[in-house]
């Protein structure tokens, strides 16, 4: 039978006279009290240290009476449950997913990546695993991830991919450097431009220009998709997918055209958010799209602040994001997992047209 223990007045059961109400055990008055830990909630109920770490996990069986009083011991002492962080790291696991993309307001300003981040968060939160938004910098690389994943469109390189592989922390990387020992996540960037080549072509246009991202494997693969139909395309520029960052590229290529007239009858921009900064420039200097100019993108995102919807190579995004958190499942787990290829979808809209015929010049 345990023995009884003595308490002074207004001091909760199983705390000594002379301890703070919400101090572990054995902490002197007026000492400031520290943060009460499981062992303390056993000492308290007088249980073993494994009889009271069975009444928070539930794992096993344990009698009500000694449940009460673990937990009367517990909320006495202001203890809210184990730490769960340090429960999985015991188990060699922390429970959480690292992603890094790039700067941290891409995550939420990018109408590309939002989908594919709601859907990773998904099946990861549903495996009980949490997402963490990384930057593309080494600071975040000594971090206890089960898994990472690199979705940074644009970037050859990433400064923490050899430590991490050093540590064989699983990889997944998204439409980037297929890296050794990682699983590889992509869509058919180059059959999808090819068919918007061929529809444009269909329509009559033989003189087409490129916007293009920033150096990478789908602003490769695009322009090779393009060029497969219209070898001799005309290079705008690149840029980030970035309305502003789009309309100052057009602006100056359309600057260096004689009379601030574009000598192509069709632009394809290597996004969607590019597109839509092509549109915006055009009309500002009184070019009609898609009478004067066609424009097309890629992605097949949502373009509320346009009266006319895009032509577009559409992805399935929300299959990326699902796609990825699979294969970060998978590999955390050890089973093997192939590379993922994913298909895409021409979608037509009012932004792209026929060649108009040329205009009479009366002599």
């Amino acid at each position: 039978m345990p023995r009884p223990v003595r308490t002074s007045p207004g001091t909760p059961t199983g705390t000594p006279a002379g301890t703070p109400a919400g101090s572990p055990a054995g902490t002197p008055a007026g000492t400031p009290a520290r943060t009460p830990t499981l062992a303390d909630v056993a000492a308290a109920a007088e249980v073993s240290l494994s009889t009271a770490s069975l009444t928070f996990s539930g794992n096993k069986p344990v009698s009500e009476a000694t449940r009460s009083r673990v937990l009367a011991a517990a909320a006495s002492l202001g203890y809210t449950g184990p730490n769960p962080l340090a429960r999985n790291l015991r188990r060699g696991r922390s429970g959480v997913v690292g992603i890094a993309v790039g700067r941290l307001s891409t995550a939420f300003s990018d109408p590309a990546a939002l989908p594919m981040l709601d859907a990773i968060s998904q099946v990861l939160d549903a495996a009980g695993l949490g997402l963490l938004l990384m930057p593309d910098d080494a600071d975040h690389v000594g971090l206890p991830l089960d898994a990472a994943i690199y979705d940074i469109c644009g970037r050859e390189t990433w400064g923490s991919y050899d430590e991490l592989a050093a540590r064989e922390v699983p990889m997944v990387v998204v439409e980037g450097p297929s890296w050794p020992g990682t699983t590889f996540i992509d869509i058919d960037h180059r059959g999808g431009v090819a068919a918007l080549a061929r529809h444009l072509h269909d329509l009559g246009h033989r003189r087409v220009a490129i916007l293009m991202l920033e150096a990478s494997h789908p602003q490769r693969e695009r322009e090779a998709g393009l060029r497969e139909v219209f070898p001799d395309a005309e290079v705008v520029g690149a840029c980030a997918s970035d309305i502003g960052a789009a309309q100052a590229t057009v602006a100056a290529w359309l600057d260096a055209a004689p009379g601030g007239r574009p000598g192509v009858t069709a632009l394809v921009c290597q996004s969607d958010v590019q597109a839509a900064g092509a549109v915006v420039e055009a009309r500002r200097r009184g070019l009609r799209v898609p009478d004067d100019l066609s424009v097309a993108g890629f992605d097949g995102v949502p373009t509320p602040w346009l009266d006319v919807d895009l032509t577009t190579v559409a992805q399935p995004l929300a299959e990326k994001g699902r796609a990825t958190a699979q294969a970060v499942l998978n590999r955390i787990a050890g089973a093997e997992t192939a590379d993922v290829v994913l298909p895409v979808e021409l979608r037509l809209g009012g932004s792209t047209g026929p060649v108009a015929p040329p205009t009479d010049v009366a002599g």
